[in-house]
This record gives structure tokens, sequence and C-alpha cells, in this order.
């Protein structure tokens, strides 16, 4: 055991309560994700209807979720350094909570979107968004890449559009929303039962040199930055504005609820096959590429999205907005370390969560507003279509560019990971 310790591996009782911990981080993390966007996804008509409000307005639901995530993102890490897992996790299971539960019984759609906006939305981000990668990757800190592969596959986002739709329909919404509290109620005794990670075995250290220092407070002068922010922003925004849109869209050509509940599920499905591809693309096209491809596959889908409302290709759209939506956070965190450097990494994507902020949380409600204004959402694909070439166009330009560059400069040792390492 000690030569093991000594040697970064795990001992067998480690692995043993691991296993057990991975199994936490995954729950928390379909939870906190799966009633969020699988819920309030497929809960977007009812919640409308209940409140009479324009599809701009309910869509907002998920945008305040997404905005208050991303928000308190970056203060997590102090949160769990100072208080620890247990604690963070523990709040944020009851502050969302507490947020479905107020939604269920929401007298106002100002009280239901305060909700969103400032008990579920925060109370993910404190036990659903970075705490299972600290969690999971901090048991397994020998295989880091594979753990957190299992811990953030979307697992919940699948299934639970499915069922919420029957609950709906034969329990009504504020049913459904206090089966979504009920879910964290049961979450509860597992995250009260965290065990924080084993401290690693100390690594080598150095001062960093006076380069990597600069270069660090240099990101927002470089153009590079401000393209990467742009084409992220325009990924994560569209992957949201579609799992808001997706059942008003079926139902606006006359398919029924229960269909477009099916495909909600099948994108859900496709985005764990597109979570377990993407670090193999980064590895086979690189990571650049792989965002322009990613891109490309957006647009696709929103194109056969405004052909009409045949169901084989509302299918292929669904496959492609789940494969794609979940193949932008590894590429985009193997390009940050490849232009940036590992050692960049937590800053340059605490920068980009808060720079992006405009597009996650306003391009659905845009969407669902120009499709009150213009009566359809052939306004809303030709836009969508048109922003998703551009991300495409950044992307493969950042790749030749980027690509140039290394070959004239290849990496010094420490200064970046090929992609394969920065999917791990």
């Amino acid at each position: 055991m000690t030569e093991n310790v000594a040697a970064g591996l795990p001992s067998a009782a480690q692995i043993d309560r691991g296993g057990g911990m991975l199994i936490r981080a995954t729950l928390a993390q379909n939870v906190g994700t799966g009633c969020a966007f699988g819920g309030m996804g497929v809960s977007v008509l009812a919640f409308q209807d209940r409140f009479e409000a324009s599809l701009g307005m309910a869509t907002m639901a998920l945008s305040l979720i997404v905005l208050s995530m991303t928000a308190l993102g970056p203060l997590i890490g102090g949160l769990i350094a100072r208080s620890g897992l247990r604690a963070v996790m523990s709040t944020g299971v009851l502050t969302s909570f507490l947020g479905y539960l107020a939604l269920a019984y929401a007298p106002s759609m100002s009280f239901a979107l305060a909700a969103c906006g400032l008990l579920i939305g925060p109370g993910a981000a404190l036990f659903a968004a970075l705490p299972p990668a600290i969690l999971a990757g901090g048991w397994y800190p020998h295989a880091r890449g594979r753990v957190m592969g299992v811990a953030y596959l979307p697992l919940f986002v699948t299934f639970l559009p499915l069922l919420g739709v029957g609950i709906i329909q034969r329990f009504g919404l504020t049913n459904f929303y206090l089966f979504l509290a009920l879910l964290h109620l049961l979450l509860m005794p597992l995250v009260l039962s965290v065990v924080e990670p084993p401290p690693e075995a100390p690594v080598a250290h150095h001062t960093p040199t006076h380069e990597a220092v600069s270069a660090s407070q240099r990101v927002l002068l470089g153009g590079v930055f401000w393209l990467i922010m742009v084409g992220d922003g325009i990924l994560n925004g569209t992957a949201i504005a579609g799992s808001a849109h997706t059942l008003p869209v079926v139902t606006e050509y006359g398919i029924s609820i229960e269909t477009g509940a099916v495909l909600l599920a099948i994108s859900g499905g496709a985005s764990i096959l597109g979570s377990l591809l993407a670090g193999y693309a980064c590895d086979r096209v690189g990571a650049a590429r792989s965002l322009g491809f990613a891109s490309l596959g957006f647009a696709i889908a929103w194109a056969l999205i405004a052909m009409g409302g045949w169901l084989p290709t509302l299918t292929v759209s669904a496959v492609l907005v789940g494969l794609c939506g979940a193949a932008v956070f590894p590429p985009i965190s193997a390009l940050v370390i490849q232009i940036y450097g590992i050692e960049s990494l937590a800053r340059v994507l605490g920068l980009l969560g808060i720079m992006t902020l405009p597009f996650t949380f306003a391009m659905s409600p845009v969407a669902g507003w120009l499709h009150d204004l213009s009566g359809s959402y052939k306004v809303v694909c030709i836009g969508l279509i048109a922003l998703c070439m551009s991300a495409a166009a950044i992307f493969f330009g950042v790749s030749r560019r980027h690509g140039r560059v290394m070959m004239i400069a290849p990496a010094h040792s420490g200064a970046a990971l090929p992609p394969s390492r920065a999917a791990e």
C-alpha cells in the first residue's frame, strides 16, 4: 500500500470507496442537469400555457438557469476549498429542491422565473456542474479522463422527457415539478455521505516564469480568444435553444407531444455518444476542426428542421443536435490547452464562461420572440443556420492558423498538451 501511494496509485480500499463516490458524482450531475435541461425542456409548452405567456418568455426559464449556473461557476472552486465538497453539494441540492418546490406552486410568471434564476440555477451550480468532476477525478487521479466521461454521461436527459410527458399529461405540471423536487430529496442522503478525495501524492512544483504569467494576463488582448469566445457562445447557445424549442417545433408541425418527447430522448441518447466521441475526434482531426464539424452539424440540423415536419428528418436533426451539443466542451478544453497551455486552462475557461453569457442566456428567448413575431420557425432556423456557419468559419480558420504555427514552432515541453492528452 505504501508503494502504491508513493507511486500515485490507489489502494484497494480507495478503489472500493472511489466507486461509491463515482456513483454519487454521476447521480448528482444527472439529477442537476437532467432536471434543468430535460425537465424544463419537456415542460416548456405546459409552462407557457399555465401562465399564458409568450414562447420567448417561457423559454426564459431555462436561460435564467443557465445564466445563474455560469455566473456562479468561477466561485465554486473557492467554496469547495473553504467548506468541502459535502457541504457545498448538499447546500446545492437543498437550494434546487426549494427551487422546484417554488416552481410547482408559483403564482405568477415572475415568481417562477425568480425560482429558476435564484434557486434552481445556483443550486445546480453547487452540486451538478464542477463538483462531480472534483469528486470523481479526485478519487481516480490516475484515470481522470475515463471517470469524468462516466460522471458526465447525460443519462437523465435521455429518459426524463419521456417520463415527464406522461406525468404532465396524467397528473399536471405542478406534480411534475414536485417529482423533480423529489429526485433532489432522494439524492440528498447520497450527497450527505460524500467523502472528500484523498490527498494526491506531491508533485514537483516550479515557479511560474515571467513569460507564462504575462501570457496568461494577455489572454484578453489576443484576437484568437475573442474568436473562440464567439464560436463557443454560438455553439452553446444553439444547444440550449435546441433543448428549449424541440417540443414547440414538433407541435407546430402537427406532431404529438409524445413524439416530441421521443425526439428529446433520442437527442439525449445521441449526446451520450457525442460525449464519448468528442475525445476521439480531437485525436483524429484536432480540437478546432472538431468544433468546426460540430458547427456544421448544428447548421445541418436546423436546415432539416426548416424543411418541414417529416418525422425522419426531424429524427436526424435530433440526433445531430444531441451529438454536436455534447461535443463542444471537450474540444474547447483541448483547444484552450493547445493554445494557452494547461496552466491557463482554469483561467481561460472561466473567462469563456463569463464572456459567452450573452449567447447562452439570450439565444433561446430571442428564438422564441422571433417565432412569436414571425409566426413560424423559418426565420429562427435561418438565423441559427447563419450563426452556426459563422462558428464553423471561425473554428476552421483557427485550425488553419494554429496548425501553421504549430508546424513552424512545435510546442515546448510543458507549454501545451496534444489533443489526446487534453481530452483526458
